[in-house]
């Protein structure tokens, strides 16, 4: 059984090709059936590789996807997949539409890797994802844009000043003390080409 990664994709481009795109894929998500047979159902990352005329066997695209909106000058969609974005896939979609571009942010916290290709924060700003389990066993996550509010939202939560990683490690190990169960996660989303 795979780890699944969840990925945010925004694609912009001539608006003519993005309609295309959006349009193909819309028509796939109606088919009362899949038109790859398939696991997945009908928004199989499968049944688009094969409508844009290739083979679903030699692309990965392992995953589904959802959340599918256009507003007239970008496409944005979720995927989820097994163990990694299909971004192979998304090369061959760019290929077939060559004005289009795709940015993405995937999550795999299994085995925390956390990836974007949007340097400039231009469709996925955030840059750090923190998850918390406080000694009172206490629950939090949220995503931001920079360390700085990092520290300022933990701050809140444990009620002490927090100016760097070592005073985050200081405070777990003092929940730690009392919970062994108690962490701070700060994962930090890695710029890929």
């Amino acid at each position: 059984m795979p780890n699944w990664c969840s990925t945010a994709y925004a694609i912009e481009g001539n608006a003519t090709e993005l309609k295309k795109l959006y349009e193909l894929m819309k028509d796939l998500e109606k088919r009362q059936k899949p038109s790859v047979q398939n696991g997945f159902g009908t928004t199989w990352l499968g049944c688009l590789v094969e409508a844009l005329g290739e083979s679903w066997e030699k692309i990965y695209c392992r995953g589904t996807w959802d959340n599918l909106k256009f507003n007239g000058e970008v496409l944005t969609f979720n995927t989820e997949t097994a163990w990694s974005p299909c971004n192979e896939m998304f090369d061959m979609v760019c290929e077939k539409y060559p004005t289009l571009r795709y940015f993405y942010q995937s999550e795999e916290p299994g085995m925390c890797e956390y990836w974007t290709n949007d340097d400039e924060g231009k469709y996925f700003p955030d840059r750090y994802y923190v998850d918390v389990c406080t000694s009172e066993e206490e629950y939090y996550s949220e995503y931001f844009q920079d360390l700085e509010s990092v520290y300022d939202w933990l701050e809140d939560i444990c009620e002490v000043q927090v100016k760097s990683r070592q005073d985050v490690n200081a405070i777990v190990k003092q929940w730690k003390e009392e919970n062994e169960d108690a962490y701070c996660s700060i994962h930090e989303y890695q710029i890929s080409a």
